[in-house]
């Protein structure tokens, strides 16, 4: 019985990197090596494109049906999939195509700017969303010990608000970045080079929030 209850948050946890993994194959890798693999093939920019959005397309209403669940990453990944696919059939021109980046680029911004909101209103948001991976791995009432510290540890307070600075921060300063890219770089090289520094950004970002997380004993 004991070793049951260890291994269910464990199995819960690989699941979860599991379909976030999936996640970035289907919508960003394979889109781009598609796109890159047709243009060697002598293929134009907008067909390239497009070609991204089609493939990546089925597997985003796969999971919604599989899962029967629209969450919200879900629904924003749809939504802007239809978007491109609309805007891509009423012009030929292929930067209409790549609006794709940019929105979604501007969503994650506007998520980091709602977390530096909650660093100053309320409680910040790594309190509820470190809530939530606690209860993947520890179950609700390891989620529910882990939570309660912020109503006796001020040491876990401040260091969740710093948490939430920094990714808010992060988020927000890269989703402008990625937004004046897509609109001044040269169209075929948006998608490596947006990928790159978003994905450089994300990879300093999670190894300086680990080390954080243990080093003030953060950790859900």
């Amino acid at each position: 019985m004991m070793i049951e209850q260890k291994t269910e948050p464990d199995a819960g946890l690989r699941r979860l990197v599991r379909a976030n993994v999936r996640n970035v194959v289907f919508e960003v890798v394979v889109p781009m090596a598609l796109f890159y693999g047709l243009r060697a093939a002598g293929v134009s920019q907008w067909w390239a494109l497009m070609a991204g959005v089609l493939v990546a397309a089925p597997y985003v209403v796969w999971t919604i049906a599989r899962t029967r669940k629209v969450d919200l990453v879900a629904l924003v990944t749809l939504s802007v999939l239809v978007l491109s696919v609309v805007l891509g059939l009423l012009s030929d021109d292929p930067r209409t195509l790549v609006i794709r980046e940019g929105w979604t680029a501007a969503l994650g911004g506007l998520f980091g700017a709602w977390m530096l909101v909650t660093v100053f209103a309320g409680r910040p948001a790594q309190l509820t969303l470190g809530r939530t991976i606690a209860e993947v791995k520890r179950g609700a009432e390891g989620a529910d010990a882990w939570a309660a510290r912020w109503d006796t540890d001020a040491r876990f307070r401040r260091g969740l608000r710093i948490n939430t600075a920094a990714w808010g921060a992060v988020l927000l300063g890269s989703a402008v970045v990625h937004v004046v890219l897509v609109y001044t770089l040269p169209i075929d090289l948006i998608a490596l080079v947006t990928n790159v520094a978003w994905f450089g950004a994300l990879a300093l970002l999670i190894t300086w929030h680990v080390w954080y997380l243990r080093k003030e004993h953060l950790d859900a």
